[in-house]
């Protein structure tokens, strides 16, 4: 991995930083004046420990929070239990999560429940053709979407395949349209059988189907094999005819970076369920969706159990090791309008200052004191 980092940041500026990156806040009437659609909707966000050892002594658990960026913004974040908890961020991607602390809870015979709801409002996004909104500065950690992750080589077949689907593109964009194609023609989405489901690109590019992770990951690793910077990014997704009810599972999609237009979203997996959204989803992706997390491998801060794949589900340590006896529901209500005048707190801690604190794991990471949670603050 450290070698497939090296090589990567040669293939980009020679200078790239070191620090994680802004999470500036999108004020309230910077999207007033766009064309997109939008929808605002509170996400309720349930999840149930059990099986819980006798004499556990410390139960820890984390859950990703959807961050403010371009697409969207948080409105509102609320523990809706005396769950005591922080909030934090890990270094690498700057995703957001709050981390509980459960030791306490004195669980009952049916485990620990906590349930966390979320106020987010999202909006379509177009950003091909070239030039339809304003080109991205190129981020600090370029580098890092360029180099390999545990499930996503950038070398052997998936390379030998991306230089024969890309033969003759010779722009990046062309290439990346080129991979897209290719995949949404060659792959079935099909979640039969065993292997599907994991982001594995070698499995993906042998056995042609899968679900969004499989899709995705695959469109990453060639992307990246041919030297243009590549991220998976981990949400919800919205049932489009609906206002209320269940979130069955998650949906993960791509984006790819050029110069000229920023960072470019796909959805390879939705092009090729619905073709006729094949176009719109090449540089574009519709309202109806929330995003939690970006990239794979994440140290989540301060814990124990190492890098996790991806992250959507609440993660649970229990005495320092992974608890996988966890049930979620996912569940959600439309809010009418947008949220555009709802007041924005700072992500700060009770002494009015943000918290820095060395996390365990040698990472930094965003402390915020536990607030009540009525008036639970949302991090920019």
């Amino acid at each position: 991995m450290r070698g497939h980092l090296f090589a990567a940041t040669a293939m980009v500026a020679a200078a790239l930083t070191v620090q994680a990156p802004s999470l500036k806040a999108v004020q309230p009437g910077e999207w007033a004046a766009d064309r997109f659609a939008r929808r605002t909707v509170e996400l309720t966000y349930r999840f149930s420990v059990g099986r819980i050892p006798d004499g556990s002594k410390e139960i820890i658990a984390w859950v990703p929070v959807p961050p403010t960026n371009d697409q969207q913004r948080l409105e509102r974040l609320r523990v809706l239990d005396n769950s005591p908890y922080t909030l934090l961020r890990d270094s690498e991607y700057g995703n957001q999560f709050i981390r509980f602390n459960l030791s306490g809870a004195g669980p009952t015979r049916e485990g620990l429940a906590v349930t966390v709801s979320f106020l987010v409002t999202r909006k379509a996004q177009r950003v091909l053709p070239a030039g339809a909104d304003e080109p991205s500065t190129p981020p600090a950690k370029l580098a890092r979407f360029l180099a390999a992750d545990r499930m996503v080589p950038t070398d052997g077949k998936i390379a030998a395949e991306a230089k024969r689907v890309a033969s003759g593109a010779t722009d990046p964009l062309a290439k990346a349209r080129r991979i897209y194609d290719h995949i949404v023609d060659s792959m079935t989405y099909d979640k039969t059988g065993q292997g599907w489901g994991r982001g594995d690109a070698v499995f993906a590019c042998d056995i042609r189907k899968g679900n969004c992770t499989d899709f995705h990951s695959l469109f990453i690793g060639e992307c990246r094999a041919l030297g243009i910077p590549s991220r998976f990014i981990m949400g919800l997704p919205l049932p489009e005819a609906k206002t209320t009810g269940k979130i069955p599972g998650y949906h993960c999609w791509a984006e790819f970076y050029v110069a000229a237009a920023g960072w470019v979203p796909v959805d390879a997996s939705e092009a090729h369920k619905f073709p006729k959204k094949r176009e719109a989803l090449f540089g574009g992706l519709d309202e109806n969706r929330i995003h939690f997390t970006t990239g794979r491998d994440i140290v989540l801060p301060l814990s124990k159990s190492g890098p996790v794949n991806f992250v959507i589900s609440p993660h649970v340590e229990i005495n320092g090791k992974l608890h996988d006896s966890v049930e979620t529901d996912f569940s959600f209500r439309q809010v009418a309008g947008d949220a555009s005048e709802m007041s924005y707190p700072e992500a700060v801690g009770s002494d009015g200052k943000e918290q820095l604190a060395q996390a365990g794991n040698g990472r930094r990471a965003l402390h915020v004191r536990r607030r009540p949670p009525d008036s639970a603050p949302k991090i920019d």
